[in-house]
């Protein structure tokens, strides 16, 4: 090859590293979804003894109410209930 076709030295070495960088890049691409869905498996329970349920609308005939509990809210208080009229009742 002509001297004036070569590569300079450093080139090759910013290729290596390029090719190392993308495969770094795709072999995340690929691992990451993978070992995603055993988190969500084992995460998306909530622990045991852990209330997940903080708002709750009910509705039966004519009569709807929405229950808010705040986990703020001091332990033994009643939890605020609101009416579909506007009216509250509880600790709101």
């Amino acid at each position: 090859m002509p001297r004036r076709l070569a590569a300079p030295a450093g080139a090759s070495l910013l290729r290596g590293t390029a090719l190392v960088a993308a495969a770094l890049v795709a072999l995340a691409l690929v691992v990451v979804p993978m070992v995603d869905r055993g988190t969500s498996e084992r995460f998306a329970d909530g622990g045991q003894g852990l209330d997940m349920m903080a708002t709750g609308s009910i509705g039966s005939g004519t009569t709807a109410y929405t229950i808010r509990r705040s986990v703020l809210q001091a332990p033994g208080s009643a939890p605020c209930i609101t009416f579909a009229d506007g009216s509250r009742r509880g600790s709101c």
